[in-house]
């Protein structure tokens, strides 16, 4: 899984080193007078998060504000005519004891559009593995399912605000209940490469009631092609 991750990282490096293209999409006038076909929109895109996290709550040996982990995710993602977007996730989870949790992800959605806003609520389903805390060993394996609910607003031509972002989150065999919300924003490089940050909150019920879990504050870089 760490191999994987470095390999997706060092190509979202190398797609980061190309040249950068023009912002402007439209029709572009050629030396000999002809009008060349407007460029397409990207509809693809490779993501790489980097995200620390605190503990939101005090419990045993943790207090809440201190560190707990470290995760680093990568993404990919295609936009089907504008509003459906499809995309897998690999996620790696560094925890504080020296101990790690794996996560790898799909999920599909819909872009509502309106104006200068764009709703896009998801589906996705999921794995997680290695140091889980979950079964009798605290390293069982869970496959899980989520529901997102993003809100995006597009301020000018480089800033986006995130408004919010909204998981629930839940194992088919195991109590795992883990909501969480997020804001952020993102700025636009150009039409192809973006970077964002956002701060969000989490919960956590494994049986004994919901409790705050962690807060983080995520820094990403997106590649469009």
């Amino acid at each position: 899984m760490i191999r994987a991750l470095g390999i997706l990282s060092a190509g979202a490096l190398l797609l980061g080193a190309f040249p950068a293209v023009a912002a402007d999409l439209g029709a572009v006038q050629m030396p000999d007078g002809a009008i060349a076909a407007p460029t397409a929109a990207p509809t693809t895109t490779f993501g790489i998060e980097v995200n620390p996290e605190f503990y939101a709550s005090s419990s045993g040996s943790n207090a809440i504000g201190n560190y707990a982990d470290t995760a680093i995710k990568a993404s990919l993602s295609h936009t089907f005519g504008g509003v459906w977007v499809i995309g897998g996730s690999l996620q790696a989870t560094l925890k504080e004891n020296d101990t790690q949790q794996y996560y790898a992800e799909a999920s599909a959605g819909y872009k509502f559009k309106f104006d200068k806003f764009t709703l896009t609520p998801s589906v996705a389903l999921g794995d997680t593995w290695d140091a889980t805390g979950l079964g009798d060993n605290k390293d069982s394996n869970a496959l899980y399912y989520a529901f997102y609910l993003a809100g995006d607003l597009k301020l000018n031509s480089q800033w986006t605000w995130n408004a919010f972002n909204l998981r629930y989150r839940d194992a088919f065999d195991y109590e795992w209940i883990t909501p969480k919300v997020s804001t952020g924003v993102t700025y636009a490089i150009d039409s192809y490469n973006s970077v964002y940050t956002n701060a969000g909150y989490s919960w956590k019920d494994t049986g004994s009631g919901m409790k705050g879990d962690k807060m983080n504050i995520a820094f990403g870089y997106k590649r469009a092609f």
